[in-house]
This record gives C-alpha cells, sequence and structure tokens, in this order.
C-alpha cells in the first residue's frame, strides 16, 4: 500500500506537488504514487524532474471507476487535483468515502463541495473517511486566518467569547492558472445553473445558519488602516467565505449536538473541547481584495472593470473568443516568475459583546499563491492528515467532508510555516482613542 497518490500529476499544478513531495524534508517517511492515463507521460514526468523508482506510477482513468477504486483502495491519502472538480472529482470522492480513506483537493467550486456533502458526507462519517476540499489558496489563508483569530480571542478574553464581524483582506500578486479559468467556464457552461446558485447561498454548506453575511459594498474600508485604505469584493470571495462558514457550522454543531454525537456521559467533556473552536451565532464573514494602491478609487475602479471582466464570460460569442486566448489547463509560469509571486492575507475578527475588541492575524507568504504556494499548502495537508494523526482537532475525529480547519487546525499551521515561505502571526487589538494597542499572541 502506498501513503500516497497524487491525481492530475502530469498538470502544472499537479508537476509542483510532485517536485514538492520528493523534496520534502520528511521523504523518508512517506511513500507516494503518481496516478496517470498515460504511462509514457508519467514516465517522461519523471524523468524531466528527475525522480527515482521509489515514486510508483499507477495507470489508470477517473473516468473509469473500477480502475480508481482499485487504486484509492491501496492508498492512505489522496491528493486529487484533476479539475473541474464539478465534472471529474465525485467519483474520487465516493472511492474515497466509501473505504475509509483521507483526501484533499483544490476546490474552489461550492457547487461541488455542496454536491460531495449531500452524496458523501454521512458515509464518509461511518467509515471514517476525512475529505477536505479546498486545501490551497481556495481557501486555506480564509479559514485559517479565522481560526488563528478566534483562538487569540478565546485565549485573551476566555473560551465563552463570541465573534461578531470577521473580514479578510488580501494582497497578492499572481497570475491566474489554466485549470482555475477552466473553472470558471466550467462553473458556466457545465454545471446547472440553479445548482451554482444555490451553492452560493448564504450558508449553503454549513450544517447551521448562521448570522446574515455583510452586504455587498462598493469599497470595504480596512479596519484601523490610517491613512484609511478599501478592498473590492472579488472572484475568490465566494468559495472562501462558504468555506469559512462550513467551519463555522460543522464547529456550532458539534457543540451544540454533543448529547447525541458523543453520548450523555462524554457530552460535557467534549463541549470543553469543543467550546474554544466554536465562533458563535453573531459570527459573519467577508472578504476582499485590495487593488493598486487600496485607495477609494482604486478599489471602485477595480471592482468596476472586475464585473465588467466577469460579465464577459456570461456571453457565448465573447466566453468563446476568451478562450482561444486565455492559457490552456495545464499551463503555467517559469520558476523565475512564480517565485515574484507574494500573498498576505489579513483577518480582523472583532468581538460580538461590547466594548469591542479585536484580533488581527496574518499569514505572509512567498511565491506565487496559485502555484508554488498552492503546491506547498496541499502537499502539507496531506502529509499532515498521513503523519500527524495524534495532533488532528477534535472535529476530525469523526470523519465527514470537513474543512482545513476543522480537519487540520494547529497541524497545518505548523506545517506550512517549517516550509520557510509562509509564516502566521496573530494579535489582539484594542481601539483607545483611536490608536491600536497590541499584545502579540504567537
Amino acid at each position: 500500500m502506498v501513503d500516497i497518490l497524487v491525481l492530475g500529476a502530469t498538470g502544472f499544478t499537479g508537476r509542483l506537488i510532485t517536485r514538492y513531495l520528493y523534496n520534502h524534508p520528511q521523504r523518508a517517511e512517506f511513500t507516494f504514487a503518481l496516478g496517470v492515463r498515460s504511462t509514457a507521460k508519467g514516465e517522461a514526468l519523471k524523468k524531466s524532474l528527475g525522480l527515482d523508482d521509489s515514486v510508483q506510477l499507477v495507470q489508470l482513468d477517473v473516468t473509469n471507476y473500477d480502475q480508481l477504486e482499485a487504486a484509492v483502495q491501496d492508498a492512505k491519502v489522496v491528493i486529487n487535483v484533476v479539475g473541474p472538480y464539478w465534472v471529474w472529482g465525485s467519483d474520487v470522492v465516493k472511492a474515497c468515502a466509501l473505504h475509509g480513506k483521507r483526501y484533499v483537493d483544490l476546490a474552489g467550486e461550492p457547487h461541488f463541495i455542496r454536491k460531495i456533502i449531500d452524496s458523501y458526507d454521512y458515509l464518509a462519517t461511518k467509515t471514517g473517511a476525512i475529505i477536505v476540499p479546498s486545501c490551497g489558496m481556495d481557501s486555506i489563508p480564509a479559514d485559517i486566518t479565522v481560526f488563528l483569530s478566534n483562538r487569540t480571542l478565546k485565549r485573551a478574553l476566555g473560551p465563552e467569547t463570541e465573534l461578531g464581524l470577521s473580514q479578510t483582506f488580501y494582497a497578492v500578486r499572481t497570475k491566474p492558472s489554466g485549470g482555475t479559468l477552466a473553472t470558471v467556464i466550467n462553473s458556466i457552461e457545465g454545471a446547472p445553473r440553479v445548482r451554482v446558485q444555490e451553492a452560493h447561498m448564504d450558508y449553503a454548506l454549513s450544517p447551521v445558519h448562521g448570522h446574515p453575511s455583510p452586504p455587498p459594498t462598493l469599497a470595504a474600508r480596512v479596519p484601523f488602516s490610517a491613512p484609511a485604505k478599501y478592498g473590492v469584493s472579488w472572484v475568490m470571495g465566494a468559495a472562501n467565505r462558504a468555506v469559512v462558514q462550513r467551519t463555522f457550522g460543522l464547529n456550532e454543531f458539534a457543540y451544540g449536538y454533543a448529547r447525541t454525537l458523543y453520548g450523555a456521559a462524554a457530552a460535557e467533556k467534549q463541549q470543553a473541547r469543543l467550546r474554544p473552536l466554536t465562533y458563535g451565532p453573531r459570527f459573519r464573514y467577508a472578504e476582499y481584495l485590495l487593488p493598486g494602491d487600496a485607495s477609494y478609487l482604486s478599489a471602485v475602479v477595480y471592482g468596476v472593470c472586475m464585473a465588467a471582466a466577469l460579465a464577459v464570460f456570461y456571453v457565448a460569442p465573447l466566453r468563446w473568443l476568451v478562450k482561444k486566448f486565455i492559457p490552456q489547463s495545464g499551463e503555467g509560469q517559469s520558476d523565475e516568475e512564480m517565485e515574484k509571486g507574494f500573498l498576505e492575507a489579513t483577518n480582523y475578527t472583532e468581538t460580538a459583546s461590547t466594548p469591542k475588541k479585536w484580533a488581527k492575524s496574518v499569514m505572509h507568504a512567498q511565491g506565487d499563491p496559485g502555484y508554488l504556494l498552492t503546491a506547498s499548502m496541499i502537499a502539507e495537508c496531506a502529509l499532515g492528515l498521513l503523519l500527524d494523526d495524534a495532533d488532528l482537532p477534535e472535529t476530525a475525529r469523526g470523519g465527514g467532508v470537513l474543512t482545513p480547519a476543522t480537519a487540520l487546525g494547529d497541524v497545518v499551521v505548523r506545517r506550512l510555516e517549517k516550509t520557510g515561505r509562509i509564516r502566521f502571526e496573530s494579535e489582539l487589538i484594542e481601539a483607545a482613542e483611536g490608536e491600536e494597542e497590541s499584545r502579540k499572541e504567537r
């Protein structure tokens, strides 16, 4: 049996993940194999990356369920980067859920995640399978910075503290990949529109319906910024919000139904463990991109231009024309170009009660977020599920379709910091006469 099976290894992001795993400091502690449709392409990939025979090739086609199931049965953790997931992902999740495996992917498709929740979440809880979508730029920065802000507030103010408004602001340098653009196009052409619309509704992925999200705004001011900086709603916001809301809902559900889930005798102890993870019923989340100089004018202009650009995809003749010029799935940047990228995700979360207190959590990352950083994020999630079982959070124990925060929590924080590319910080902020007063938490 192999420890990790990588599906989609011959694609651009798959190549980066394969290279990352092969050169990992813990390489001696795990085995991995590449699932490929063509052994010739698999051998060419191994040769181009300098892989030795310790990396196995497994010939399979994700459209052939029998082949897929046999390969999944022979692995402990599956990394799936074959997208769009709405088209190719469900059978992979089915096989993992059926056989109690651990699974990670890069899905930025709420409609796909909603489908696998409806179809396989219950099965996964019965087999102990841990299914974790969105383990890359979608949605590690969003999910983990909120997780850290909650922890900072609870440590400072007590486990009963409830969260109010939580906002994440992104500064990024990246280029959209061919796979990302293919996902956008597939959400318009391939998935039923009603399913896409349903999955983008508030709390569509959450087992608990929470406080309504902040309404759309032309420009959102960054808290405590002086001079004022502004962010704008962006294309990844809906997918990230859905994952953060699922984290909220899974934790609230586990805490609220502890007697049913764990039995009366164990309920009190389990609730004590789960209470620090809950966000509270008044939690609400939104996120924004900081464009250009982050001025109000920049935010408004960027928002209008982005809306116009997205509208093009909904006009069939224009979409056909755009597809002729955008990068094809599997295409990407050079190593030199990817090294120039960066990501800084800054989350501000306030308490629900007054006087207000805030936590500020930041993820600093060097490298292109959609390529280099995403490869390291999903690989470390897989390794965390494989090698750090004893340290996984309480919410991972029952299996199911989870999120990075509920499946991995501190495990992924520690692992990403060890990569040397990513650093987290979280601090408590108090507003006093217009000034920030802070105390470092980590």
